[in-house]
């Protein structure tokens, strides 16, 4: 084998140990169980198998060409060992067991979230009992299960899903008894068919509309909604909380308009009590990302607005999905928190969500987050020492900071340095040559630091431009990163005292 192929064989993923690799350690422990057990496994190898990958590879090391020989030499001991790498005939008894063990993998997680999620009895338990006549036992699920889902308050979509199969067996149960024309249920299953499919269809109209703002490039057939209307117009299902909030929430994406946001912000609060946090969590979103886009536009009124969806997402235990919260959303929530002279309130919120950041970026993280904090207070000093403690984070953050740095050398500069205008130039080169920026973002940062480098030198009286020339310069720019902050020390600048000499 040659070194590029070897390369190639090195990169490809063994689908069997990265499906292991995500198995805690109580995980792995319970599939050895399994699959020692008769009823699902009689390979020994397969056993044998998971024991080495376990002791020598799982969260260890890479699957590479000489750990499969070891792991093949301690799984087949009773075979002739293998020379420097597996031949073909070695290759294909390894990757069959790996194909076993995959599958009982997948079984294995398969029974574990049945243990978890009543939603398989429809599927699996309940057309089972119906087909042996176990009439009887099959009621007795029903009414229990029936039961329990009435009584949830909080119902969303897979509660809705659950219901329709529920009520798809029990016309099954009625038709095989003979029942069907005495009695039946459609009227429910009707209902329950409607919800769930308008829900998963609503769904995937807002998810639709939120890509399409990320990229124009993406078209979506939106007819199908438009046809929809009239069955959400119905009685009951026009005071459906979650499609009443559904469709503000989508009339909001569609027209930005602000007396749908305040509309959208009334019915949270008058139904926020009925929504799953999985939905409430998006609704949330959409309202702040209003709020963001209406900030970005110039109206900084919505700061306050912003702050209270923050405030209100945290106390509802909204922004941790899978133990994590963004790193992006922390930094917005942040901001929010320090705009509207909520210092220690954001302090807190980094510490509260500290455990929370990924591992790796997290003290990058909270460093530009309380350099946020210091620079909203004008300690510069402060904010420069926590900006320039951070590695690379992310794109948004990156570019961020980069910037914020700019701006704490402006502000603590008590004279003229050239090494700082080096540090202008050198944040212009890198939005000059950066390709993962679009050009209209590049550009507006580029323009950004124009001016800041002239007001710069301006204030330091360094060079023979004006305020003047510099507010003129600004306002034939067609696109500026932060032309509001540019403008405020533009009005500073204005308003110093003239040298008496």
């Amino acid at each position: 084998m040659n070194k590029e192929e070897n390369k190639t064989r090195k990169s490809r993923p063994v689908l069997c140990v990265e499906l292991l690799n995500t198995f805690s350690k109580k995980e792995v422990g319970d599939l050895r169980e399994l699959i020692a057990c008769r009823y699902f496994n009689t390979d020994r190898y397969v056993i044998k198998l998971l024991d080495v990958l376990r002791k020598s590879v799982l969260n260890k090391r890479t699957f590479t060409e000489d750990v499969e020989r070891k792991v093949y030499q301690k799984v087949f001991d009773d075979l002739p060992a293998p020379k420097r790498t597996l031949d073909k005939k070695q290759k294909g008894l390894l990757n069959a067991k790996m194909n076993v063990l995959l599958r009982l993998a997948e079984q294995f997680l398969s029974i574990e979230t049945m243990k978890t999620h009543d939603i398989h009895k429809c599927e699996l338990l309940y057309p089972a009992l119906i087909e042996r006549n176990q009439y009887f036992l099959f009621n007795r699920h029903i009414k229990k299960d029936k039961k329990q889902l009435d009584e949830e308050v909080v119902k969303g979509k897979e509660v809705y899903v659950q219901s329709q199969r529920m009520e798809e067996n029990i016309l099954n149960y009625l038709y095989r008894v003979g029942d069907i024309v005495k009695g039946n249920n459609l009227t429910d299953l009707t209902y329950n068919l409607d919800v769930s499919y308008l829900l998963n269809k609503l769904y995937l109209h807002a998810t639709a509309l939120s890509l399409k703002k990320a990229s124009q490039k993406k078209e979506y057939d939106f007819a199908s909604i438009d046809e929809l209307k009239g069955l959400m117009d119905l009685p009951q299902y026009a005071e459906h909380p979650i499609i009443i909030l559904y469709r503000a929430n989508i009339e909001l994406m569609h027209t930005q308009d602000n007396k749908v946001y305040d509309r959208l912000l009334e019915l949270l609060d008058k139904y926020v009590e009925f929504i799953p946090a999985d939905i409430l969590r998006d609704f949330y979103a959409v309202a702040t990302s209003h709020c963001i886009s209406q900030i970005r536009i110039g109206n900084l009124e919505f700061f306050d607005s912003m702050f209270y969806l923050y405030e209100t997402r945290h106390i509802k235990n909204l922004l941790i999905e899978d133990n994590f919260i963004s790193a992006n959303t922390l930094k917005n929530m942040i901001t929010a928190g320090c705009r509207v002279g909520e210092f220690e309130w954001a302090k807190e919120i980094i510490e509260h969500y500290r455990p929370f950041i990924q591992k790796e970026i997290r003290d990058s993280v909270c460093h530009v987050n309380y350099g946020n904090i210091a620079f909203h207070q004008e300690d510069y000093e402060t904010a420069h020492d926590n900006f320039i403690q951070a590695d690379r984070i992310n794109a948004t953050y990156d570019v961020n900071t980069r910037v914020a740095i700019l701006k704490c050398l402006y502000e603590k500069e008590k004279d003229y340095n050239e090494y700082t205008m080096t540090a202008f130039r050198s944040a212009d080169s890198f939005f000059k040559t950066n390709k993962q920026l679009p050009q209209k973002r590049k550009t507006g940062y580029r323009n950004f630091i124009t001016i800041l480098m002239t007001l710069y030198r301006i204030r330091h009286r360094e060079g023979a431009r004006t305020v003047e020339w510099a507010t003129e310069q600004l306002e034939q720019q067609e696109v500026n990163s932060d032309k509001r902050w540019l403008l405020e020390k533009i009005k500073e600048l204005k308003g110093r005292k003239k040298r008496s000499w």
